[in-house]
């Protein structure tokens, strides 16, 4: 897929300047002999973005949270995010068969791919939006929903 789509791993790029010396993004704080180390997240980026050039590091502070440090990606010139970015994925709604095919189809709608890096980062972006409005418009129902149920079953208590 990468030489397919011209992608390349970040971590491995000397256009992107890294942060930490970090050389993993987990390992398990044994000895040497007992070590275990791996580089679990990655970013994969397009020529035009390797040409923009950023930085890259590993959030090594927040290991007390994670039992990994996530990679940290900035890329110069990225545009700015949105003035009221969503602030969560209800990933429970993908237990629900009629929430699944709703998100699938908001993912689906538009199938033609752009053919250079910016089409395709602004083609991600636009369908990223869309899901993301189409998770929250459910959860909202589904939190409505739940809260009319609530309301019932209160008052069948208070009149029973």
């Amino acid at each position: 897929m990468t030489l397919r789509y011209g992608l390349a791993d970040v971590w491995r790029l000397d256009s992107f300047r890294k942060m930490t010396k970090k050389n993993f993004t987990f390992d398990n704080d044994r000895s040497r002999a007992h070590s275990a180390v791996s580089r679990i997240d990655k970013f994969l980026v397009s020529q035009d973005i390797k040409e923009r050039g950023g930085r890259m590091e590993a959030a090594a502070s927040i290991r007390k949270l994670l039992d990994h440090s996530p990679l940290i990606i900035t890329i110069w010139g990225h545009h700015p995010p949105p003035n009221n970015p969503p602030r969560f994925f209800d990933a429970t709604l993908l237990s629900e068969e009629n929430c699944k095919i709703e998100l699938l189809e908001a993912w689906s709608r538009d199938m033609s791919h752009p053919t250079n890096g910016r089409d395709w980062a602004e083609w991600l972006e636009a369908i990223t939006r869309r899901v993301i409005h189409c998770n929250t418009r459910l959860a909202k129902e589904k939190r409505h929903t739940q809260g009319t149920r609530v309301k019932t079953c209160a008052k069948k208590i208070q009149l029973a």
